[in-house]
């Protein structure tokens, strides 16, 4: 299982790799480059950031490694052995991710793993308890890892993203071509668009309610949903997950709904 999350790990680094080579060529075709010196000028810049992102990448994946190494040794059934080996993930988490942490939910969910943690008895540990703390670390540690990739190839280029508010009136807002940062979640994307007040809740996958946006509050059973635009399916799709744990992809079409949930 190992081996699979770090092929999958490095698989989507590879598109994203991908990703920017066409971002960067698309751009400077777009761009109508019509003499010799302008396309040399362009394919220096692009050479240029891509061995940025090479090198701020092998960094981000010598962390990963690092600590995905020290998880393969959680290994058998005595708990109270494994007691110190997850301590240790859980310290060398929190100083490969120190920036990370800077960041209210990610601060919150570190100290919440802390917490579990110190609260389980060494001496009588049960599969239940230990295999709990050691799932919380493991989504802790891929969201910052993914969060990291994401913020190492940010000095190289950006994203364009698609936001749209219906407030639910028949009034619907776009601001279109949005330039964000790789790594971005929703939330973000959201705080930088619009004012907006929420709520944090430490439990569940993404720990962020967005409560009001440019002065419209939930309110008489009305939220505010997001949705992404699935272009496949040509159709608007709810947010699976909070959308502070939703990070944004190139050309993706957003929409927060004010509107009454069906659940």
């Amino acid at each position: 299982m190992v081996e699979k999350r770090t092929f999958v790990f490095v698989i989507l680094a590879t598109i994203v790799w991908a990703s920017l080579a066409s971002a960067f060529a698309g751009y400077y075709y777009t761009q109508n480059v019509n003499t010799t010196g302008q396309l040399s000028q362009a394919q220096d810049s692009l050479q240029n950031s891509l061995q940025k992102v090479t090198s701020n990448y092998n960094v981000s994946v010598q962390k990963y490694d690092q600590i995905l190494s020290e998880y393969s040794l959680i290994y058998g059934d005595n708990y109270s052995q494994l007691m110190p080996i997850l301590g240790n993930l859980i310290k060398d988490l929190g100083e490969n991710y120190t920036a990370m942490f800077n960041q209210e939910d990610l601060n919150e969910s570190y100290t919440d793993l802390l917490s579990s943690y110190n609260n389980l008895n060494p001496g009588n540990v049960t599969s239940t308890d230990f295999g709990n703390v050691v799932t919380e670390f493991y989504n802790l540690f891929n969201l910052c890892a993914w969060k990291d990739l994401g913020l190492s190839i940010s000095n190289a280029t950006s994203l364009t993203v698609n936001l749209l508010f219906d407030y639910g009136n028949g009034t619907m807002v776009w601001h279109n071509e949005t330039k964000v940062l790789p790594g971005y979640s929703l939330f973000q994307a959201t705080g930088e668009t619009a004012a907006i007040n929420y709520t944090y809740w430490p439990s569940g996958p993404g720990h962020i309610e967005v409560d009001s946006i440019n002065n419209k509050a939930s309110s008489g059973g009305y939220y505010w949903i997001w949705y992404y635009w699935d272009n496949g399916q040509k159709t608007w799709v709810e947010g699976p997950v909070g959308c502070d744990a939703w990070m944004l992809e190139n050309g993706g079409v957003y929409k927060w709904s004010y509107e009454i949930p069906t659940y």
